[in-house]
């Protein structure tokens, strides 16, 4: 199953609408094809890939070549907690080997278990770890991000010290967990990749406990306040994982093989533990272009980009986890997704009707995990830019004689008063 729109209206129409004005002498037709190069087979990466292909079916205006690091084609990284079940990438593919090859001859390379190395943003070219240059007319790097891993603590490069962000890692930590049946197991990090590698863990059933450490007061914090966050660790304990609140791991504890015996926090208390998950946040994926001299953000991490997801570099876009769009990155697949949307319209559809923007993305979220189901919604930025005063309009209807809350209710909608709705707002911590 895709993760954008393949189908979509739009999608659909806009490329006969460039056809027709090619007949009608509105639009030149551009007899050589240019050469997209994508740095990334990621969920963005491929959503890109899926939209210009689609809006380009017509006028075949570019060749899309794209360069992944991984050995797997475009999985979906939402669903890896189903991984740990059937243990096969394949079930997480986005599109099928054979979409890939099923592209009008040409139009669509890939080459997976290659890195790029470098960029010459002089000579639209990129070296790979192959040795290989690959010339470019326009370049999109969608290279996403690490996972964060907390160097500066002792003892994390021990043996049992994982991260949760690829088909490689969840492998390794499913090969290290067999050799510690039994014993504990721990997630660092309770926000939403930190309750997905606590059920994974739990999955397993190698351990026989499961303990979650959260530096907060309470589990998703940037989703979700106080009390909310509360009800969820309510729940998530009573479903058999311990959650550790307002903890900090100081160090790793190791043995004299540097294999991971357990944590000391911060406040000098001890825990046993045989393997550790660290899910703590992610960093763009930048140095790529740094090191080809493209502006990234100081604080932060990631690639700047304009609205139409332009760099500072000529014929350079940059979209996805990578990208710092006021000043901000995104953690979440939807703003990459449109970012993705914008991208491929613009540079299809730009001749023929205004060019889109970026603009500030939705940002809720729904989990359902362990048995609980979550959805955060609302203004991210609601701390940020105060509250927004709304017009007045004319009323819909006017009732007379009404003096019961109830009543009232009840004449507006024909029917009995509906059950109370409970609304949560939140800041961003």
């Amino acid at each position: 199953m895709s993760n954008s729109e393949w189908n979509d209206a739009e999608a659909n129409v806009l490329p006969e609408k460039i056809e027709k004005m090619e007949l009608n002498g509105e639009l030149p037709k551009d007899t050589k094809r240019k050469r997209i190069v994508v740095v990334g087979l990621g969920m963005v990466g491929v959503a890109f890939i899926e939209k210009l292909m689609k809006f380009d079916v017509k006028r075949r205006e570019y060749d899309i070549i794209v360069i992944g690091e991984e050995a797997h084609l475009a999985y979906n990284r939402v669903g890896l907690t189903s991984f740990f079940q059937h243990r096969q990438v394949e079930n997480l593919y986005l599109n099928p080997r054979e979409w890939y090859s099923s592209m009008p001859e040409g139009s669509l390379n890939y080459h997976l278990n290659t890195k790029v190395t470098s960029i010459n943003p002089e000579e639209k070219k990129v070296e790979t770890s192959q040795g290989t240059t690959v010339p470019y007319d326009i370049l999109v790097l969608a290279t996403g991000s690490d996972a964060v891993l907390p160097r500066h603590t002792p003892g994390h490069d021990a043996k049992g010290v994982f991260v949760y962000r690829t088909i490689e890692d969840l492998e390794k930590l499913i090969a290290y967990s067999a050799t510690k049946n039994g014993s504990v197991g721990a997630v660092v990090g309770g926000g939403l990749l930190g309750l997905e590698a606590a059920k994974a863990m739990m999955d397993l059933e190698e351990f026989s406990k499961v303990k979650l450490i959260e530096r907060n007061r309470w589990v998703l914090s940037r989703q979700l306040d106080g009390d909310a966050g509360g009800m969820v660790v309510e729940q998530v304990r009573a479903l058999g994982l311990d959650v550790l609140l307002s903890k900090r791991v100081g160090k790793i504890n190791v043995d004299s093989d540097n294999s991971v015996t357990g944590v000391t926090f911060e406040d000098g208390e001890q825990m046993d533990c045989t393997c550790i998950c660290f899910a703590i946040g992610i960093k763009a994926r930048d140095e790529l272009a740094r090191a080809a001299g493209i502006k990234c953000a100081d604080r932060g991490g990631g690639i700047v980009i304009k609205n139409d997801l332009s760099t500072s570099a000529p014929d350079i876009y940059a979209i996805g986890e990578c990208a710092s769009w006021e000043s901000q990155t995104f953690g979440l697949i939807a703003p990459g997704v449109e970012m993705a949307d914008v991208l491929a319209f613009n540079l299809t559809q730009a001749k023929a009707h205004a060019p889109r923007q970026f603009k500030r993305p939705d940002l809720s979220t729904k989990l359902k995990l362990l048995g609980v189901e979550v959805a955060s919604f609302g203004d991210f930025f609601a701390d940020r830019d105060g509250p927004q005063m709304l017009p007045a309009r004319r009323g819909a209807g006017k009732k007379e004689g009404a003096t019961d809350q109830k009543d009232q209710v009840k004449k507006l909608t024909d029917g009995p008063a509906p059950p109370p709705v409970k609304a949560l707002t939140y800041k961003d911590p």
